[in-house]
């Protein structure tokens, strides 16, 4: 009886094992294809092209071996439990294969086009309207910018 238990257990502790890796493979592949490796390594080298500018009597060898330590495959593995835990398997086989089309391609491209936009447009519109409500509130009846102070509680 034990090696029965035994012998179903091991079965089944490898067909989790190996759907992990199945799984991982294929969140491996579109991170690939959505390029998230190589934004990952792009925001890496702009960060250190930031610390460049402050440490500039450090020499170029010493950055551009430094970029050499964080490789792509140390981003894989951190966003890999991640886009594991949001997307099953067949989720995943239809994300690959749509950014493999020329329309998935297309919005690879233009989403960071459209995100930095998009926060240059929210920044603008945020400021006008924190400007419109401190109007308001200056127009209306004992409402003033800065409020007056909130009496004590003995008063």
């Amino acid at each position: 009886m034990i090696k029965k238990v035994t012998a179903a257990f091991f079965i089944f502790a490898g067909t989790f094992v190996f759907a992990q890796s199945a799984k991982e493979a294929k969140v491996k592949e579109l991170i690939e294809v959505i390029g998230v490796s190589k934004m990952a390594s792009l925001g890496a080298k702009q960060f250190v092209d930031a610390y460049k500018e402050n440490y500039k009597m450090i020499p170029d060898e010493f950055w551009n071996e430094f970029l050499k330590e964080v490789s792509s495959e140390e981003f894989s593995k951190l966003y890999i439990p991640i886009y594991a835990k949001y997307y099953s398997e067949s989720d995943l086989d239809e994300l690959i294969r749509f950014y493999k089309t020329p329309l998935g391609q297309k919005i690879i491209t233009n989403t960071p086009l459209i995100m930095k936009e998009s926060v240059e447009v929210g920044r603008d519109f945020g400021q006008k309207i924190g400007k419109k409500l401190v109007e308001k509130l200056s127009e209306a009846k004992g409402y003033q910018s800065p409020p007056p102070p909130m009496p004590s509680k003995g008063q």
